[in-house]
């Protein structure tokens, strides 16, 4: 019974996360933006996620059982990965603002955006969370936040039947927010997924599908670090 009652409150979510607001369109980087003169810049990121396995697809409450419980040995796997590659992530970042002649400051605490205010009346091309009080802290002119939602390994599903080969996984955000008025400087998705060389089914160390973990946190490094070169 609080199996099934589990499995009823993770499709629940899935169908709120569906009713989400619409994705935000991507804000390419003006080559102004950051080079007209020197600004006080916070590079912040998000509470980064456990890695764990996502099965999208298997949607119904048959489905999702079936398909955990075949991926159980996968899935113990993929949660002993190691996630601090991602957190260097934001240095990388501040080494690049800093070779621009900004002052940078890298908040050191995770940001957890979640609890965050929502911003009321927000438009389009506008961050729909309210960051003032952190650029009141620490005298910030922008921020650049780095918004991690997924790691680990991604295997999309048919109901119960899988529709391809797992993956790598890392997904979210960056985006630089103008503290003046909460404008978008920049924005882009980040959904990195890579294969593994090989055969990705040799448990209980999966060396293909634990290389292509790390070959997605370094896409999802260079995808972040390329508009700010």
């Amino acid at each position: 019974m609080v199996a099934r009652a589990t499995l009823v409150v993770l499709c629940c979510a899935a169908l709120l996360g569906a009713c989400a607001a619409p994705k935000q369109a991507a804000v390419p980087l003006s080559a102004s933006t950051l080079s007209s003169r020197p600004v006080r810049i916070g590079v912040a990121m998000s509470t980064v996620p456990t890695a764990d396995t996502h099965f999208p697809g298997a949607g119904c409450l048959l489905c999702i059982a079936a398909v955990t419980v075949s991926n159980t040995a996968l899935t113990a796997h993929v949660r002993t990965l190691p996630t601090e590659d991602l957190l260097s992530i934001k240095e990388d970042l501040a080494v690049l603002l800093r070779k621009k002649g900004h002052q940078v400051i890298v908040i050191a605490e995770a940001l957890d955006i979640d609890a965050l205010p929502e911003r009321q009346g927000s438009q389009p091309g506008g961050a729909r969370k309210d960051f003032s009080a952190l650029g009141r802290q620490y005298r910030l002119d922008k921020l650049l936040v780095i918004h991690l939602t997924k790691i680990g390994v991604n295997r999309n599903y048919n109901s119960y039947i899988p529709a391809g080969d797992p993956q790598g996984l890392v997904a979210g955000a960056g985006y630089i927010v103008n503290l003046e008025d909460h404008a978008y400087d920049w924005y882009r998705a980040l959904r990195q997924l890579r294969s593994a060389t090989g055969n990705w089914d040799e448990a209980p160390a999966y060396p293909g599908l634990s290389n292509a973990y790390f070959q997605a946190i370094e896409g999802a490094r260079d995808v972040l670090r390329k508009p700010l070169y």
